[in-house]
């Protein structure tokens, strides 16, 4: 099982999937720190609200952006197509399908590790370069930042468990990336809604205060809204309903029967 975890988890990060992640996590840090140079001499005309800590602190309360993107964690471990666990080679000729499933799981999860570390280095390093002439910034600033991420991280990880739960449900990438956006943009996005003022329905107003994933990300900013145990709680029970529904989905799957396209690379 072990040997299955790390081969896949080394076959994903030497792929150009992984570059291309890291090369967009590049790019967007290298925009909002652009972005805040032209907010601050073209707009504003002062440095109030732009200094190089403001766009750590800013850059907090947006980390639900990556939590929809990480289903592109799992499909790069999931491979180019879907897992046949009648095809037995010297790693998983032992392993049976449960054992495939926790396997890219894993493999999942320790390339989330490895994508969330390059993410802040990234980040700080190139709002460091481009906030230098500011002089605001600061370690305290940069703890609190790691501080975030790291309570952010059971979100993300419940993300690509959700991630891989779709990809294993549905034989065509397209479809998986469909359900998956449907589960965590518009269906948290309606029930944030039927929960709110003014309609504050009883049972939606329960879903959004302790179980949708989506609003705890805008609580990460500030110590006195950040609730860690609501965190990894929700995150474990996100986890677990996944992992279980994922899991017995591909042991009741037919896979000798699948179509031919679906077997095949199919990114939809």
């Amino acid at each position: 099982m072990l040997r299955y975890v790390s081969t896949e988890f080394l076959k994903a990060v030497r792929s150009r999937y992984f570059l291309k992640i890291i090369i967009a996590i590049a790019a967007v840090s290298v925009l909002a720190n652009l972005t805040m140079i032209a907010f601050r001499d073209y707009v504003y005309g002062t440095n109030d609200g732009t200094y190089g800590y403001n766009l750590i602190m800013f850059a907090g309360g947006f980390f639900w952006i990556p939590y929809y993107t990480t289903i592109f964690i799992a499909d790069m471990v999931f491979g180019e197509s879907y897992p046949d666990p009648f095809i037995k080679d010297r790693i998983t000729k032992k392993l049976r399908r449960p054992h495939i499933y926790l396997g890219k799981l894993f493999a999942a999860w320790l390339c989330l590790i490895v994508i969330v570390v390059s993410a802040f280095i990234l980040f700080i390093g190139i709002s460091t370069v481009f906030q230098f002439s500011t002089g605001s910034f600061s370690w305290i600033i940069v703890k609190d930042f790691a501080v975030n991420i790291l309570c952010a991280t059971p979100l993300f990880a419940a993300g690509c468990s959700m991630g891989m739960m779709c990809l294993f449900i549905c034989e065509r990438k397209l479809r998986a990336f469909i359900l998956f956006w449907m589960l965590t943009v518009v269906a948290a996005r309606v029930i944030m809604v039927l929960g709110a003022e003014p309609l504050s329905i009883g049972v939606f107003k329960f879903m959004k205060d302790r179980m949708l994933l989506t609003p705890q990300f805008t609580t990460l900013q500030f110590f006195a809204s950040r609730n860690v145990p609501q965190i990894l709680v929700s995150s474990a029970v996100y986890i677990i309903i996944s992992t279980l529904i994922g899991g017995y989905t591909f042991c009741r799957k037919r896979i000798d029967n699948l179509p031919a396209d679906a077997v095949r690379h199919d990114r939809g």
